[in-house]
């Protein structure tokens, strides 16, 4: 189950190994820490605005999570004997469309092209079908075509709507990914074996 309790380690493509858990309050120094490791491309592509610092208030909403209707989930790697963040993967529960949630991922720069945002993404997906989420709703740049492509990776079904820059993606879960099945259940080592696009 995606609860407090958690923990899995991931070996990525190139090796690397990653720890993936729920986001905690006490992750606001990590956070800032892999924010200063985002470019201002990454930073636009998230946020769709030139944005450089998170404000207070912004941290603890990112940071200070339901794990119920809002749910992130963090990959770190130890460097130094310290973990230091990765990428985040996070769901936003729609009030309206209660079966509906905003998604997005955002992987630091030296951490992408690995395969990690497949990853996140992938247990993003088993975390909300938990939670009974049926829809991801992803806002993209439409010009983002390795979130694009990753996307339709795990759901072919997708469905894109253009306005303007951006494109909405609904993401159906059901069939989406056989990957978000195969997280904590099955076992601690997971070595990706598709890269699809960037992060």
């Amino acid at each position: 189950m995606f609860d407090e309790h958690y923990g899995e380690d991931v070996v990525l493509e190139d090796g690397t190994r990653v720890h993936l858990r729920l986001v905690r309050p006490d992750d606001k120094g990590l956070m800032l820490e892999a924010w200063d490791r985002l470019s201002p491309e990454s930073r636009y592509r998230r946020f769709f605005a030139a944005k450089t610092a998170l404000t207070d208030a912004e941290l603890r909403y990112l940071t200070e999570v339901d794990n119920v209707d809002h749910v992130a989930i963090g990959a770190t790697r130890k460097r130094r004997g310290k973990p230091m963040a990765l990428g985040i993967a996070r769901f936003i529960r729609l009030a309206d469309r209660p079966h509906v949630a905003d998604a997005a991922v955002t992987v630091t720069d030296d951490a992408q092209g690995v395969g990690l945002g497949r990853v996140l993404l992938s247990r993003l997906i088993g975390a909300a079908r938990e939670r009974d989420i049926d829809v991801f709703s992803c806002d993209v740049l439409a010009d983002n075509d390795g979130m694009r492509a990753l996307i339709r990776s795990l759901a072919p079904d997708a469905r894109e709507h253009t306005h303007g820059p951006i494109v909405t993606v609904e993401m159906p879960l059901a069939d989406a990914a056989l990957a978000a099945d195969e997280g904590p259940r099955k076992g601690l080592i997971y070595r990706l074996l598709a890269l699809i696009g960037r992060g």
